[in-house]
């Protein structure tokens, strides 16, 4: 899922459902960084809450990492091919011979309609993540319910895009 895309559904979608005291209302963000088949954006939500993240689709799977102004997490978010809402998926993360991650992701549904799982990770534990997402080749992501496959993602860029995300986060 390509995030601009989503943006673009939810607009269409308020058009459509005539919410129009709500039309001034829409996302404003704009890539900051974009190397191999990732990318860092940053600005505000439809609900002018600053926003930065780091989004990519290699392999066509889309991976989003984003961090809200006020919040002390941030959201990783993963398109899946069907998922109840709400649902609750066990999964694991690795990168490279790195620790494995574990964490429980639940289920939603994305503004254009795509299913989604989303999972947090603690401000706690962000330094160690942001560091091995943009030093590592490789994430192995495996699910332990809902019946998804292991994804294989190549990481290549990262590093790049972190690096925007990172100022970005900064300036919130």
């Amino acid at each position: 899922m390509n995030f601009w895309r989503a943006i673009a559904a939810l607009t269409a979608a308020f058009a459509l459902t005539g919410m129009s005291g709500l039309a001034g209302l829409r996302a404003e963000t704009h890539t900051l960084a974009s190397s191999g088949s990732w990318k860092a954006f940053g600005g505000t939500t439809t609900a002018g809450r600053g926003v930065c993240g780091i989004s990519g689709s290699p392999g066509g799977r889309y991976f989003g990492l984003k961090f809200f102004k006020g919040d002390d997490t941030f959201v990783i978010q993963l398109q899946v091919p069907q998922v109840e809402k709400e649902a609750k998926v066990p999964l694991s993360v690795r990168f490279d011979a790195n620790p494995l991650w574990t964490a429980t992701a639940t289920g939603f549904i994305f503004a254009d309609g795509d299913a989604g799982l989303e999972f947090p990770i603690n401000a706690s534990e962000s330094d160690r993540f942001a560091y091995e997402f943009k030093n590592s080749s490789r994430m192995l992501m495996r699910f332990d319910a809902g019946g998804y496959a292991t994804w294989t993602v190549g990481l290549e860029g990262t590093l790049a895009v972190s690096n925007a995300f990172t100022s970005c986060m900064r300036g919130l």
